[in-house]
């Protein structure tokens, strides 16, 4: 029986070509847009770690919970000192192993000057952790770990393969890292390289607690602790330890979690679980729709089903008839929608590579057998969602109706049912078009804000600059090497102005510091911060930054003369209310035993030193020349500004810096505007997938209504007719068919609204400056749909308005 539906299914549909195509098209949209998304949940979230004992790896850290910030691996956990490294690990009795590891940049000189590239420090129990087998030789030893041993290297596969041409005798040979002589102990498999980044270089941790060093913890949990477990012992042991450790930082508590969030974030796993959510939504549109087709195609063989039920055809055999048809539709919509899903995938891949934050290599993207397992079930569920109505109602068809009516007539009990799936659509894309707006809008707003420092931001190449630490083993020394590039770079034909500087207006942050008026009280809310920056005298002249009062850094700022320091104005009113700044005292890090006071010399425009994403803080800059004392600038920065594009400079930069010291690497060259669009590609790619899924909702609902309109009057075409012929004019036929659009729409609106009000507050997001319950995104959402479902009723009524009595009363 089922086969023989299933070939009477076949035909029919080869029949009505542009219905089967239809319903393809709208089926395969909905699915490829679900597939597309549960394939980014199953490699971000539900792939485990490729690694032994994955599932036992966590992650151990502090959390910052004093303002509600997580610490900086944007996870929620922050580094360790040495000493909560060497005490945790030391007293975890609920783990077996421990390691540490820390990126960093490294500069590498094969024999033809220093090359900048990502590295890893790491303790020698993480090779174990991390099941690490290298391909050539060993891979780092306990006794690699002791300060005061010869330095070894481990290269990664690529970097032996193109530098050092897979030589395989490489093992022992000696290379410059960071200016000192490493001996290569081993290369690891490409495999290996997951550690954030693309590392190719992996160095040993020494971890001395007379010389403090940050790292991040991963521990093994026992075979049988839970990670309940282990938090309970971990929080424990954080009420011991602040007691013996009183150094430790202030409201800082410590955390584990599985070590997978350190590769995909909490908040990624969060937007990606909504963005799934809204993509079943768009699923459920495209069920309705197609829903809808198959109802008006049911309607349409109501005669045919009556003759069959009346020669003993039984209510499941007709039922099977229409859901074969639905079968048959998802089969070749589910063709359709793998093609969606696998492009989907290339477009994530390529929008975060050519931002620079590609996901860790370890992660697959694609369409493997486990999405397409998820595709299949979903695509049967899709049958049944968009074939059920309609078998339902094939399956209680009236013979005596249906031979009456001929297969015309008010069909009312089918019309209603199409009625309320319009108002379904409606509803649901509303609830969409609101989540697009609040992504759009955010993005609007973002944009729009003038940025004071951004004005050439295609004209500003940045660089961070990395310098052996032999050849600078103090900061005074890394100031002198800037200052000896800033002047070449000056004099050179092609740059306008060139500053050296630990911060890029609108796209990179010097640091957070606390800062106070000298003899201001503590606030009962605690010091307010600031955003610091380190600059030479020719930062104005780079970023175009204007200077309001006073003067900006020169000659008289040198080492040892009375410290100074420029504001900007958000900085003056918030320290000094009502007064002139210029001449005032700012005390800098208040609340440690080690302070700067400084003299303000200037106040500038408020600037945002940091990326326009983050919170807007008061602006404070300080002089590069008398910052030695501060520790600035550990990875120092130039910029530059040129008279064209600033890429087009990046390799003269590159020379100049080698030009001053072969061993100095420059590296994360990028102009000030692609630096600030790195920051915001997550709101960018979160504002694509939001709008793109808000108008395929908005396309659907107006065919869906328009398709509901234009059957409801084909049905009444004799009962329009009729009121023509006894004198109804045009208006008593707009007002019956505005009638039901009316309602329709009123209906889908107010469910919509009261849905998407707790879907507002699930997207509201202040890092991303999206806002729950937001006028500027609600009314305008409303009236788009309102006019487009005016729109999509306008062919169907002046279709009403031409029926002919004449011909309307020999319609059957």
């Amino acid at each position: 029986m089922l086969l023989r539906e299933l070939q009477a299914a076949w035909r029919r549909l080869a029949h009505r070509p542009g219905y089967a195509a239809l319903s393809i098209a709208v089926l395969g949209v909905g699915l490829g847009v679900v597939v597309f998304l549960f394939s980014l949940i199953n490699t971000l979230i539900l792939t485990p770690l490729p690694l032994p004992y994955g599932d036992r790896l966590m992650a151990v850290g502090e959390l910052n919970r004093g303002n509600g910030s997580v610490g900086d691996t944007g996870i929620g956990i922050g580094d360790l000192d040495t000493d909560q490294y060497l005490r945790l690990a030391a007293s975890l009795r609920g783990v077996d192993a421990t390691g540490g590891y820390l990126g960093v940049g490294v500069s590498l000189d094969t024999g033809g000057g220093a090359t900048r590239m990502d590295g890893v420090r790491l303790t020698a129990s993480m090779m174990d952790l991390l099941g690490a087998r290298p391909l050539l030789g060993r891979g780092l030893l306990a006794t690699d770990d002791q300060p005061g041993t010869p330095p070894v290297v481990l290269l990664g596969e690529d970097l032996w393969r193109h530098a050092f041409a897979a030589d395989p005798h490489v093992v022992g040979r000696a290379v410059r890292v960071n200016g000192d002589w490493a001996t290569v102990v081993g290369v690891m498999p490409a495999s290996f390289a997951f550690l954030g980044g693309d590392p190719q270089l992996w160095m040993p941790l020494r971890l001395d607690p007379a010389h403090g060093t940050d790292l991040y913890m991963v521990a093994r949990l026992k075979t049988g602790t839970t990670l309940a477990a282990a938090r309970q012992e971990l929080s424990a042991l954080d009420a011991r330890l602040r007691r013996e450790l009183p150094k430790w930082r202030e409201q800082q508590q410590l955390v584990i979690k599985p070590f997978s969030t350190s590769f995909v974030q909490e908040d990624t796993r969060h937007w990606v679980w909504l963005m799934f959510g809204a993509g079943v939504l768009v699923l459920l549109l495209a069920c309705v729709n197609v829903a809808n087709l198959q109802l008006v195609q049911t309607l349409n063989r109501r005669r045919e089903m009556a003759v069959r039920s009346a020669l003993g055809c039984g209510r499941a055999r007709l039922m099977a008839g229409a859901l074969a048809e639905s079968l048959w539709l998802c089969a070749a919509a589910l063709a359709a929608a793998l093609p969606i899903a696998h492009y989907g995938n290339r477009w994530l891949l390529a929008t975060f590579a050519e931002s620079d934050k590609a996901p860790a290599t370890f992660l697959r993207f694609g369409v493997d057998g486990s999405v397409l397992g998820f595709a299949v079930a979903v695509a049967l569920a899709s049958t049944a969602l968009a074939g059920v109505v309609p078998a339902w109602r094939a399956g209680r068809t009236d013979l005596k109706d249906a031979l009456h009516d001929g297969g015309k007539g008010s069909a009312g009990g089918f019309a209603r049912v199409a009625r309320g799936l319009v108002v379904a659509e409606i509803a649901l894309t509303v609830v969409l078009l609101v989540g697009a707006g609040m992504f759009v809008r955010a993005l609007d707003h973002l944009l729009s804000q003038p940025l004071a420092g951004a004005q050439h931001a295609d004209q500003v190449l940045t660089a961070h600059v990395a310098l052996p630490r032999p050849g600078y083993p103090d900061s005074a020394a890394r100031i002198g090497f800037l200052e000896r590039a800033g002047e070449r770079l000056r004099v050179d034909a092609g740059v306008l102005a060139a500053t050296a500087t630990n911060t890029v207006p609108g796209a990179e942050l010097g640091s957070h510091e606390t800062v106070a008026a000298e003899g201001q009280p503590r606030p009962v809310d605690g010091w307010p911060e600031a955003q610091m920056g380190i600059v030479d005298p020719y930062f104005l002249d780079v970023f175009g930054v204007r200077l309001l009062e006073g003067r900006f850094f020169d000659a008289r700022d040198a080492a040892g003369s009375l410290p100074v320091a420029v504001v900007d104005r958000k900085t003056a009113a918030a320290l000094w209310p009502g007064r002139d700044a210029l001449g005032q005292h700012l005390v800098l890090y208040p609340d440690r035993e080690y302070t700067s006071t400084l003299t303000v010399v200037g106040v500038t425009e408020p600037l945002q030193l940091d990326s326009a994403l983050e919170r807007a803080r008061p602006g404070l800059l300080v002089p590069l020349a008398q910052s030695a004392h501060m520790g600035p600038l550990q990875a120092v920065g130039l910029a530059v500004r040129v008279r064209g594009a600033a890429g087009t400079y990046a390799p003269r930069l590159a020379a100049v810096v080698h030009g001053v010291d072969a061993q100095a690497a420059a590296y994360a060259l990028h102009s000030q505007a692609r630096g600030a669009a790195t920051d915001r590609v997550y709101l960018v790619v979160l504002t694509e997938v939001f709008s793109a899924l808000g108008l395929v909702a908005l396309l659907l609902a107006a065919a869906g209504l328009y398709g509901v309109l234009a059957f409801s009057v084909a049905q009444r075409t004799r009962e329009i007719g009729i009121r023509r012929a006894i004198g109804a004019g045009h208006g008593a036929v707009v007002r019956e068919v505005g009638r039901q659009v009316s309602w329709q729409l009123g209906l889908g609106l107010a469910i919509g609204l009261a849905l998407a009000w707790p879907w507002s507050n699930l997207l509201a997001d202040p890092g991303l400056h999206t806002r729950a319950h937001d006028a500027a995104v609600l009314l305008p959402v409303m009236v788009l749909v309102a006019g487009i479902a005016l729109l999509s009723s306008l062919l169907p009524v002046v279709r009403a308005l031409r029926v002919d009595p004449a011909v309307a009363l020999r319609y059957e």
